[in-house]
């Protein structure tokens, strides 16, 4: 059974932080059954040492595209959409976070014991390079749970999803929405019944760098915002009370960053929950 995982990187990435986050993907612990392909979008020129990593594990990757000026995270994984092949199953890595051994088994697992699931996300820890401090957020906990919640949170992590090949043979690509391809995703898969679901074990590494909170700029609180009202807009219609929701998160994006670390850790702008 091929399975495949989309992984974009561009030159913000760090080339040990890549080489982790790829090596995580080889290591999985799959049965002779499963043959994982690794689908790399490289988004624009690279700096030296990332072109030397992304080199280093090149014979092992199943395919590589390679555009010559940075496109953007959604328009990459498109491309990569492009290039599948017979693969059912369909995983999201991100170039700086580490995949525990066992998640692809266990998300396979679930959702061969699960048919009606299209979209299923895990727990994530979130570790902080700067603080050292680590932290536990889950997501939607079940399809009703993530469907009546989506107006507020995420259902998913992206980084952390296994899609169904039957998602993208209707939708065929991510809408692209500014920097919110993933919310845009989310909202196209409402829209056609896709039903979502979590693992409530931790089991990617996320990893929360200094640049994190330099990449969330006024502009990605505005694309994120224009993402939701149209989501909610399309779901739900012009009259509730959901617009609120999103308003509410635009205006803690605008406050400086000391604030806004500190905000981070509420459920109500990090859009999953911090549980125990």
């Amino acid at each position: 059974m091929p399975v495949a995982t989309l992984l974009c990187v561009y030159a913000g990435d760090r080339a040990e932080h890549f080489t982790a986050a790829v090596e995580s993907i080889f290591n999985q612990t799959l049965g002779p059954e499963v043959e994982s392909r690794v689908y790399l979008g490289v988004d624009g020129a690279l700096t030296p040492a990332l072109a030397q990593a992304v080199q280093a594990v090149e014979a092992r990757l199943f395919q590589i595209i390679r555009s010559p000026v940075c496109q953007g995270l959604g328009a990459t994984l498109n491309g990569l959409l492009q290039r599948l092949q017979d693969e059912a199953f369909v995983f999201r890595m991100d170039a700086d976070d580490i995949a525990l051994p066992e998640r692809y088994g266990r998300q396979l697992a679930y959702l061969q014991q699960h048919p009606d699931i299209d979209v299923l996300g895990t727990a994530i820890t979130e570790f902080d390079e700067l603080t050292g401090a680590t932290r536990t957020v889950r997501f939607a906990t079940g399809p009703e749970d993530a469907q009546a919640q989506l107006h507020r949170r995420v259902p998913v992590a992206h980084p952390t999803v296994c899609i169904r090949r039957r998602v993208f043979e209707t939708l065929h690509r991510y809408p692209i929405n500014g920097s919110n391809e993933d919310l845009g995703l989310w909202f196209a898969c409402a829209l056609q019944g896709f039903r979502f679901d979590n693992l409530p074990e931790s089991l990617l590494r996320y990893r929360i760098s200094p640049s994190f909170w330099q990449r969330r700029s006024l502009d990605k609180a505005g694309s994120e915002l224009r993402c939701y009202l149209r989501g909610i807009y399309a779901l739900r219609g012009p009259w509730t009370v959901a617009y609120a929701f999103p308003l509410m998160r635009f205006l803690l994006r605008l406050m400086p960053t000391r604030l806004a670390r500190w905000a981070y850790s509420s459920a109500g702008l990090r859009g999953g929950v911090v549980r125990p």
